[in-house]
């Protein structure tokens, strides 16, 4: 017999119907609802940030040299101006597509899989699928002060699968999403047990 979706909730559970974010490449099987999505912390946006404001300083720089010293600079404004552009369009791309990297990096509860959304830049993804029957360890973990001040670090959820061992990075509250996990596993196979189905 073949498990099926169960309707049993867990406390993390959203009170609103929930929807993917976006096309994710992976259907839901019939009765499997969306339950939870996880994103990972703001923070994980702070290098493109830091380095998108090192590339407005340095345009700011060009700028205050060109009005204040001229005559200590030894290329033509033109390509001054053009230098001025390009930096200040760089640090916007920066912005954008790390932005666009945050808001598709995403693990996502349903009441049946766990799905990692892992995004790389513009065009590479993968996205892996673990059936919270075939997980066998989740943990959260923290390294570092900043990690450990502010309540973020990587879950790391390992299962019996093809897929042995994935990692979601930057996570918000890292124990309380590894806990969350480990029950939805309990509660699968709860279910299981009522409807007699065994993983033994």
């Amino acid at each position: 017999m073949v498990p099926t979706a169960t309707p049993l909730n867990a406390p993390h559970d959203s009170t609103t119907p929930l929807e993917l974010p976006f096309p994710i490449g992976v259907s839901l099987d019939a009765g499997e609802t969306v339950r939870r999505l996880v994103y990972q912390h703001p923070f994980a946006l702070l290098p493109a940030i830091f380095g998108a404001i090192g590339l407005e300083m340095f345009s700011l720089l060009i700028g205050y040299a060109m009005g204040n010293f001229p005559e200590t600079i030894p290329f033509p404004p033109s390509i001054l101006l053009s230098l001025m552009l390009i930096t200040s369009l760089l640090a916007v791309t920066i912005l954008l597509v790390s932005y666009y990297t945050y808001r598709h990096n995403v693990l996502i509860f349903t009441n049946v899989h766990l799905i990692y959304v892992h995004q790389v830049g513009l065009f590479g993804r993968r996205v892996s699928q673990l059936n919270f029957r075939n997980v066998e360890d989740v943990s959260g973990h923290k390294k570092g002060i900043l990690q450990t001040l502010f309540n973020y670090g990587d879950v790391m959820i390992q299962s019996a699968g093809e897929v042995e061992k994935f990692i979601f990075e930057k996570a918000p509250n890292p124990s309380e999403v590894a806990d969350d996990a480990l029950l939805r596993h309990e509660l699968c196979l709860r279910n299981d047990a009522a409807h007699g189905i065994s993983h033994t």
